[in-house]
């Protein structure tokens, strides 16, 4: 695994030991990033279920100028955690050994972006979104990313709009964005 583009480009990350995260395979990763470009520049993000952190420290090479990384289990957080001092990250990070839902109740502080990779068909993205909606974690403008399994269905929040939506192997791709507080 590795980092794709930007200014960590071609830095190698370590994968979660075992079978307790999936990777989100490069192709996925390089569609994401493809298609969120344009809005990457001075963001300030959260990565929830961050796994080994690939999905936000992808976005902290390519522009992103600050991450927030939710992580419940262990080993994955210790990935996650050596992976973001392996990188020597220079933007400012804050990581969370917590449940994600948990500590997505606790939240208050709007996001311009956040990404959504739970494991799939778990009913976690509807979860998610209902809270992140319900505590304006997200900004106006601001934009949700969910990977989830490409036959996944789920409610969607009144206050999102689908912006893009993609489909990469099993993977599917939605990014939503917030509109005003409803």
């Amino acid at each position: 695994m590795r980092v794709i583009a930007g200014k960590y480009r071609r830095r190698h990350l370590r994968g979660v030991p075992g079978d307790i995260t999936r990777s989100t395979k490069d192709r996925v990763k390089e569609s994401l990033f493809n298609m969120l470009m344009p809005y990457l520049e001075d963001k300030k993000a959260l990565d929830v279920f961050a796994g080994s952190g690939a999905l936000g420290i992808e976005g902290l090479s390519r522009g992103f100028s600050a991450c927030d990384f939710i992580e419940r289990d262990k080993q994955a957080y210790d990935t996650l955690c050596d992976n973001l001092k392996t990188l020597d990250i220079k933007e400012p990070v804050h990581t969370m050994r917590e449940d994600a839902l948990h500590a997505l109740r606790q939240m208050h502080d709007p996001y311009d972006i956040i990404i959504l990779d739970p494991p799939y068909s778990k009913g976690l993205v509807e979860q998610a979104l209902a809270l992140i909606a319900e505590n304006d974690l997200l900004k106006p403008q601001g934009l949700v990313v969910i990977l989830c399994g490409k036959n996944e269905t789920f409610t969607i929040p009144d206050r999102f709009t689908t912006l893009k939506n993609r489909t990469v192997g099993v993977t599917k791709i939605q990014i939503l964005e917030s509109g005003e507080k409803s």
